[in-house]
């Protein structure tokens, strides 16, 4: 009797010690960061002027690149640099030409700031409209080297991500075609060869340029597709090797346009990793630009996490984060309404 008394004060003893460890390890548990909807912060109205949205990407963060097509009769693309995002210069006018605005990435070479490359993709003014590649070396502007991908058509701009941001950077452009149904299409180069690994998604159509980036936040460091589709729904796509693609099941996201979607992914310790923004609601002609972010990827819609901005777009507005992971912001870019369509850079907060 003794030792069965002895016994069973130790398993009861036991099983608290159990208890309070699950209890510990619950304690423990990173809790979820509660972010406020975002707001918009500081804004810089450019004197420069596009007749499309501008695409930007972070140098050396928190340095950006920002690129755009001009309203000149020749519509010529430019590119200038800032070092914190929001104030910028050293503006280049490059002789390539453009109907849309491209689309811009950089690649570290390994050196440090300011070397790199800007990697430049843009939709041709020819009579079948062929997509472009160029790299351009920082800090000179020189052009190393420009792929005219023949036979590659769109009707609109592409879309680019770079994986592995080094000299031998995987680079990944997509595309909407200009087939019948307007098929996203995705297509790998690196910065030292020409195109490989053409993949056509059919039945994924898009009225709009479809959108990369890529999703650090993920096991395999791999992609995020994002595009509008035929019914003005956000429709986006997941990739761990630029080849394979899966819609999850929260795609297509309510959220409706008339325009491309800008969604973006990063690591960041102090902000919710993964962004959406968009202009319009798809029934309305008004271009309100919208911003949400989930702490839920791939789902969406946490409430308090979207925000209607008081600013008007003439199309998309481009994302980017330019922080060093604990940074509270990004950047919305944007070509404005007014009379000569101003480019527009905001910082966004939680």
């Amino acid at each position: 009797m003794f030792w069965r008394r002895i016994l069973g004060t130790f398993i009861v003893a036991l099983a608290a010690v159990v208890s309070l460890a699950g209890m510990s390890g619950v304690a423990q548990a990173a809790p979820r960061t509660a972010f406020g909807q975002p707001t918009e912060g500081t804004k810089v109205i450019l004197d420069d002027t596009s007749i499309d949205g501008p695409a930007i990407t972070t140098t050396y963060a928190p340095a950006t690149a920002l690129a755009w097509v001009g309203t000149d009769a020749s519509h010529h693309l430019n590119i200038m640099t800032s070092s914190d995002g929001l104030h910028y210069g050293n503006k280049h006018i490059l002789p390539e030409l453009s109907l849309w605005r491209p689309a811009i990435a950089f690649v570290d070479s390994g050196r440090g700031a300011p070397y790199g490359t800007i990697v430049l993709a843009w939709t041709g003014t020819d009579a079948n409209h062929t997509l472009n590649v160029e790299f351009i070396k920082t800090p000179d502007f020189t052009v190393t080297r420009k792929v005219t991908l023949w036979g590659e058509t769109s009707f609109t701009a592409p879309a680019l991500a770079t994986i592995n941001s080094d000299l031998y950077s995987d680079v990944y452009l997509s595309w909407a075609g200009n087939d019948s149904a307007r098929t996203v299409n995705v297509m790998h180069l690196t910065t030292n060869s020409d195109a490989t690994d053409k993949h056509t998604l059919w039945g994924w159509s898009s009225v709009s340029r479809p959108n990369l980036s890529t999703n650090p936040s993920s096991s395999s460091n791999g992609l995020i597709l994002s595009w509008t589709g035929n019914n003005h729904r956000v429709y986006f796509a997941n990739s761990a090797d630029g080849v394979s693609w899966s819609a999850p099941g929260a795609s297509p996201l309510s959220v409706q346009t008339d325009w491309a979607p800008t969604m973006i992914a990063f690591n960041a310790t102090a902000l919710p990793n993964h962004w959406l923004a968009w202009a319009g609601n798809g029934t309305s002609p008004t271009g309100n630009m919208t911003v949400q972010y989930t702490q839920s990827y791939p789902t969406w819609g946490d409430a308090n996490t979207s925000a209607s901005l008081n600013e008007t777009a003439i199309s998309s507005p481009a994302l980017v984060y330019n922080g060093d992971g604990t940074s509270r912001q990004v950047l919305i870019g944007w070509a404005g309404t007014d009379q000569d369509n101003h480019l527009n850079v905001a910082v966004i907060s939680v």
